[in-house]
């Protein structure tokens, strides 16, 4: 386990937000598995909330918030990235899942992170905007694709099931996947989503593919770190060693930039 000592300043990981409606008030919230996970036999390690305005701060304090972060983890939801930002049309019934906050905030989040060389975690949503911020497209439901699996949880089941083991992912190239599980060829994940990468965004490598072929890992090897999982390897690391391996590598990372070491592959 990290040990914190007094004379170190603690990890600054930021997490962004979601904007939800609660009643007739907003939220901007982020999930408590996300933060836990980041703080799993680390303690060295500080969450930080981003509200979902980055794009609405003047210059001045979008660089002042991330000269004090050491890191970006872009989480999960229950939204969707709108498909404009694919140079795509909305389906019917797509509407009730749409945060434009969070899209807009994290697109300039994103922009401003990358100049800073901020290593990047995206998970489940995360991923997808990823792969779209690098000129990628979605399927918008994998489900109706011929020839592809359903990837959805089942929501009739305790949600210890909806996120236990559904598929195994091979592994390939050599990314950060095989050098955190060197000594094997797939491990298996968890399966909630309902979109997924139709097209690879410009520049990135896949790192892990379902049994079906779709694309449920990539990074970008000219970047010092930027892992994207379409799977939720944030869920009980205590009890999926390979969700805590996952997690602990992006806070290693984490922490190579800040001590001004590089991570790249």
């Amino acid at each position: 386990m990290s040990q914190l000592n007094h004379t170190t300043p603690p990890l600054m990981i930021g997490i962004c937000a979601d904007v939800i409606q609660q009643g007739v008030h907003a939220y901007h919230q982020a999930g408590d598995k996300y933060i836990r996970a980041l703080t799993y036999q680390q303690q060295d390690v500080a969450p930080v909330i981003l509200p979902a305005l980055f794009h609405e701060l003047p210059a001045a304090a979008r660089n002042k918030l991330l000269e004090g972060l050491d890191g970006i983890m872009l989480t999960g939801s229950y939204s969707n990235l709108h498909p404009s930002y694919y140079q795509e049309s909305e389906q019917e019934g797509d509407d009730a899942s749409r945060d434009p906050h969070r899209d807009a905030s994290n697109w300039a989040l994103l922009e401003q992170a990358m100049l800073k060389q901020l290593p990047i975690l995206g998970i489940c949503r995360g991923f997808q905007e990823l792969n779209v911020y690098f000129g990628g497209t979605l399927h918008h439901r994998i489900h109706t694709v011929d020839g592809l699996m359903d990837h959805r949880e089942d929501k009739s089941q305790p949600v210890d099931v909806q996120y236990g083991y559904a598929h195994e992912v091979q592994i390939a190239g050599q990314g950060w996947l095989t050098r955190w599980f060197s000594a094997r060829d797939s491990i298996r994940v968890n399966s909630i989503h309902m979109q997924g990468v139709k097209t690879l965004g410009q520049g990135l490598q896949v790192e892990a593919t379902a049994p079906d072929g779709l694309i449920e890992a990539f990074s970008r090897a000219d970047y010092p770190f930027l892992l994207a999982v379409q799977w939720h390897p944030e869920w009980q690391p205590a009890s999926y060693p390979d969700n805590a391996r996952l997690i602990q590598g992006f806070v290693q990372a984490c922490r190579d930039h800040k001590n001004g070491r590089s991570a790249n592959l």
